[in-house]
């Protein structure tokens, strides 16, 4: 078996009296678990929870600053390595959070450093802030940075020229870029900027940069075969794979976070494994093993009930659990899923049978079109 990779990786470094997050975010989520989908009634009365009572420690549930509870999970599902991806949501609610992007930056160095061999991280500044391209070649060159992560639900287009300036920085360095296609509901984000299709404008004009759609479209299945068409197109493009596999490995709670949304008839709107299982043979026949990763992109804290390591020891078995619905999955194709993908991506290894003599060997960013 080859390396077991998480592509999808976050480790906050929140402490008493600094928050990872602005605090309209930290107020949301604390809305949601007293009167929402979170509440013990899902929304109805009785209102029997306040709010105020888990805001002053809504952060620190899953704060993890020494890493300590991630390296744990990591170990108990048997994961070798993890991507940090960093989070900066400031421009989404108009305030900045007590700890800025550039600090995560730092603080996913350290983590590097505290754990060697265990973790990868990206640079991920909004392509908005001032500085931006900055910041993330500082992230590259004092930090490591092995590629630029983005989060366009935060209010922007990932064809827009604040993120072609991040673009010209990963083509300088030769790394890649992760997305997010994920529109959250209820207004985390900006949900309509996470359609998989405005990533064809980046593809399109930086063919040559690899680029991974996370999440593929979670929850909606229509972003799903979006994500499949696009990352169809460019044989530098990949999609991971998160919450669509957690039911499948058991993992607890996971459906207070869903359902899913637009599946074909007859197969409801909750996941289950064989569900899962159609999805990641229909995405291997349309993109290849060689094109799909996997995360598990969720905190571990001191006060998290979180089981999102299952997913790992679940992929493992893949070639056994694909056969129950009749579907074949061969040892090469889950070993390149679990992990191979993303350290062939990440240079972490050397792969010489894979190596293209040939690129594009273009970018087309003048004159650029006009979106009126």
């Amino acid at each position: 078996m080859g390396l077991v990779i998480d592509n999808h990786c976050h480790i906050s470094s929140e402490v008493p009296g600094r928050r990872e997050f602005s605090w309209q975010q930290s107020w949301l989520v604390c809305m949601q678990w007293a009167y929402g989908p979170y509440s013990p009634n899902k929304g109805r009365p009785p209102f029997t929870r306040d709010p105020s009572a888990l805001f002053p420690r809504q952060g620190l549930r899953y704060a993890d600053p020494e890493g300590v509870y991630t390296i744990a999970a990591m170990d108990k599902g048997g994961i070798d390595m993890g991507v940090m991806l960093p989070e900066d949501y400031d421009f989404s609610w108009g305030s900045h959070a007590d700890i800025g992007i550039e600090e995560k930056h730092e603080h996913q160095y350290q983590m590097i450093q505290k754990y060697p061999g265990r973790f990868v991280h990206f640079g991920g500044p909004d392509p908005r802030r001032p500085g931006a391209k900055e910041i993330f070649r500082r992230a590259i060159t004092q930090y490591g940075a092995k590629g630029l992560k983005l989060m366009p639900k935060n209010g922007y287009h990932p064809w827009q020229d604040e993120c072609y300036e991040l673009y010209d920085v990963c083509m300088e360095f030769g790394l890649p870029m992760s997305t997010c296609t994920e529109p959250n509901a209820g207004g985390y984000n900006w949900g309509r900027f996470s359609d998989p299709m405005d990533l064809l404008d980046v593809i399109g004009d930086f063919p040559d940069m690899p680029l991974t759609l996370l999440h593929a479209g979670d929850p909606l299945f229509d972003y799903f075969e979006k994500s499949l068409f696009v990352a169809s197109g460019n044989v530098n493009t990949y999609i991971e794979l998160n919450f669509w596999l957690k039911p499948a490995a058991g993992v607890e709670g996971i459906m207070a976070s869903g359902p899913f949304f637009g599946f074909p008839p007859g197969f409801g709107h909750n996941l289950n494994e064989e569900v899962v299982v159609l999805m990641l043979a229909r995405a291997r026949d349309i993109l290849g093993a060689h094109k799909i990763t996997w995360g598990i992109d969720t905190h571990f804290g001191a006060a998290m009930r979180n089981t999102g390591w299952k997913v790992a020891p679940w992929l493992k078995g893949l070639t056994q659990t694909a056969a129950k619905y009749g579907k074949q999955f061969s040892q090469d194709e889950v070993d390149l899923i679990l992990g191979e993908n993303v350290a062939r991506v990440l240079k972490l290894k050397e792969y010489p049978e894979w190596k293209m003599e040939r690129k594009y060997g273009y970018t087309r960013r003048d004159p650029r079109p006009r979106y009126r």
